[in-house]
């Protein structure tokens, strides 16, 4: 509820914000006969409350007796505004904003970031959400922060290895920053004061079009992020799966060529090494020359670039044969790409079908939906608002 600091509601205005917590909605005249006081003095009060935004009008609400005349009116507490400060880094920018319970942003802040040479991730993520706090001009307070990683992330313990260091060398010896190594939510509570989640941003992805986007009202599904970085985040009977060591959905580290190139995780041949927009480009690149970028790989694949459509099919299929014994294990609903991909995900989502309809048992198959994300580059930031608590109206003490 936005009425003013605890402590300002006094007498007549206290009784009645009392009364519309307990009953829920009230008309006037039912605020009079509960309280004792008389009408007068309930009208007045209730003046003053609307003014101050602590409640609100609601005419025919169900609970109001409908009578000849003027339409039936009644109050209510207005529901408290629930935000949560969201920050996403990704492998190039990071992106901030005010994300309410509903899903909704303000003040969206982006901007190019080496976020492996970011000595204090604490500080930065303060900066960013001051920013979108300025930007949206909103000092409401904030009830979570929520910080999204390009990494897979272990609770309590920061990033999840998928190689451990040579015997004998500390794990901040690993090229990366330190505070990787340690869970940094506590921290960022401490310096906010308020409860902090740090999460993987395709686990963010997931929640965004699980709750506000194509995948709303389903309980099953894997959200692939494709081409510009790659991962998965994977949703059972409505919840995020994030396995014992937070590896889950780890889909660039699937090991599909025992010849192929090295990985940064040690291993050879991972998928991540040979589906990605190197990858793509590779391809390209005697196509359209050296300087093509993959933006423009997607542009030519949304204008119907027969060639580079065909890139993306054959990126679609090698994936598919990954996922299908995940599909095959988990039996989702839904498979959401990345709405980051725009049109272009079409050939991607052909390829990875056909090959899917190969790998797997028939009723598992046609159980499954293929769509393109909705929410683009905002699913990740949008995904915050799964842990705002429900917004409800609060009554000031």
């Amino acid at each position: 509820m936005n009425g003013g600091p605890p402590g300002t509601l006094r007498g007549a205005e206290r009784q009645i914000a009392e009364l519309l917590a307990r009953h829920g909605v009230l008309t006037r005249r039912d605020l009079a006969r509960h309280s004792g006081l008389p009408l007068t003095t309930v009208t007045g009060a209730a003046a003053r409350l609307r003014a101050r935004g602590v409640v609100e009008e609601v005419r025919d609400a169900p609970s109001v007796p409908h009578r000849p005349g003027r339409p039936a009116s009644a109050l209510r507490l207005t529901p408290r505004k629930s935000l949560a400060g969201a920050v996403v880094i990704t492998h190039r920018v990071a992106r901030a904003a005010l994300v309410s319970a509903d899903g909704r942003l303000s003040g969206r802040v982006e901007e190019p970031m080496a976020w492996l040479q970011c000595p204090d991730i604490v500080a930065e993520c303060r900066r960013l959400i001051a920013e979108a706090r300025r930007r949206a001009g909103d000092t409401t307070p904030l009830e979570r922060i929520v910080v999204g990683l390009p990494v897979p992330l272990k609770a309590g313990s920061g990033i999840s290895l998928l190689e451990e260091p040579p015997d004998g060398a500390p794990r901040e010896s690993v090229p990366a920053t330190r505070w990787l190594f340690q869970d940094i939510a506590p921290q960022l509570a401490a310096a906010f004061g308020v409860p902090a989640t740090v999460e993987n941003v395709c686990n963010l992805g997931a929640l965004g079009e699980l709750a506000f986007g194509a995948a709303r009202g389903r309980r099953h599904m894997i959200y692939l992020h494709l081409v510009i970085g790659m991962g998965a985040g994977l949703v059972v009977n409505g919840e995020l799966v994030h396995g014992a060591s937070g590896l889950a959905g780890e889909l660039s580290h699937l090991h599909v060529d025992p010849a192929g190139p090295m990985c940064a995780c040690g291993a050879r041949g991972c998928l991540g090494t040979v589906a990605t927009a190197d990858h793509i480009l590779d391809a390209a690149r005697p196509l359209y020359g050296p300087g093509v970028s993959i933006y423009d790989v997607l542009g030519l694949a949304a204008q119907g670039d027969t060639a580079v459509r065909r890139v993306l099919e054959d990126v679609g299929r090698l994936v598919a044969t990954s996922l299908a014994p995940a599909c095959v294990m988990l039996n989702p609903e839904m498979v959401v790409i990345d709405g980051n991909l725009g049109p272009a995900a079409a050939s991607l989502i052909d390829g990875l079908r056909d090959e899917l309809r190969r790998h797997m048992p028939t009723g598992t198959f046609q159980a499954l939906t293929f769509t393109l994300g909705q929410l683009g580059d905002t699913a990740e930031l949008t995904g915050a608002a799964r842990f705002l608590s429900n917004p409800g109206p609060s009554l000031p003490r």
